[in-house]
């Protein structure tokens, strides 16, 4: 019987795998293949299990915190050149204040939505792997299910023939 989780071959009949020590299905029990093929095979349990992560959100109500002010700190930079604040300040430099503050609100953004983007990327890998996994699991599931009819019929041809 060979094992789901680490694909060791076991002795027919035995209730966990020699590999890994996860529990084999038995003759009484529906074979986990049959229940197998419609789960997810990771059990992503809740905040303390450190299953559901929380990151993503972080990163997002970050970007969103982060964008606004940006934002802001541009619009009040290049208000404060128009209005003409602190003369002495502005009047030496307020082509290049001007041009910062459009710059800011511009490229500012652009590059806070690709840092963010850079950190989310780490989780969307994740994620994309964990649905692989799950669904080589489902599939070994299914190849397992085909194999032990097999088996039966095999089985059940050669007593029917004795």
């Amino acid at each position: 019987m060979r094992c789901l989780e680490c694909f060791f071959e076991n002795r027919p009949g035995a209730r966990r795998c020699r590999g890994c020590g996860a529990t084999l299905p038995n003759d009484r029990e529906p074979a986990l293949s049959e229940t197998f093929a419609g789960q997810r095979a990771h059990h992503r349990g809740g905040f303390f299990s450190f299953g559901t992560l929380i990151t993503p959100a972080v990163i997002q109500v970050a970007y969103f915190i982060g964008a606004a002010v940006i934002t802001l700190a541009s619009l009040l930079t290049v208000g404060l050149v128009l209005v003409g604040v602190a003369p002495e300040y502005t009047d030496k430099n307020r082509d290049a204040l001007l041009f910062g503050g459009l710059t800011l609100l511009g490229i500012g953004n652009i590059l806070w939505r690709v840092l963010c983007e850079m950190g989310m990327l780490v989780f969307r890998i994740h994620e994309a792997l964990m649905d692989l996994d799950d669904k080589a699991r489902a599939l070994i599931g299914l190849l397992v299910k085909v194999s032990e009819r097999k088996e039966f019929v095999l089985t059940r041809g050669e007593s029917d023939s004795s």
